[in-house]
C-alpha cells in the first residue's frame, strides 16, 4: 500500500535529531531526515518500521527520546 507521509523539522529539532543518531541501525528516512530536515515516507510498511525502531529506541534506553517525540507523534496522528 502506498501512502505519502511528508515529515519536516525545524533546525532545532533536526540538531537534536543528528544527535539523537548516536544509536546505530536507524532507518534510512530517518537518517535523511535528520541530514535535510525531511522525509518522505511512500509505504505503510516503512512507516512501520520508524515506529518500531522508534519503540525500540525507547525501550533500551540507547538515546535521548524527547528528541524523537515530535516524530512518533505524526506517525501516530496519521494513524501508523
Amino acid at each position: 500500500m502506498e501512502i505519502s507521509l511528508l515529515i519536516v523539522l525545524d533546525l532545532r529539532e533536526q540538531a537534536a535529531l543528528q544527535a539523537a543518531l548516536v544509536t546505530h541501525g536507524a532507518p534510512d528516512a530517518l537518517v535523511t531526515l535528520a541530514l535535510t530536515g525531511a522525509c518522505r515516507i511512500q509505504t505503510l510498511d516503512e512507516a512501520r518500521q520508524l515506529r518500531r525502531w522508534l519503540a525500540e529506541v525507547r525501550a533500551s534506553g540507547k538515546t535521548d527520546f524527547a528528541s524523537l517525540n515530535v516524530i512518533e507523534r505524526e506517525l501516530v496522528r496519521f494513524g501508523v
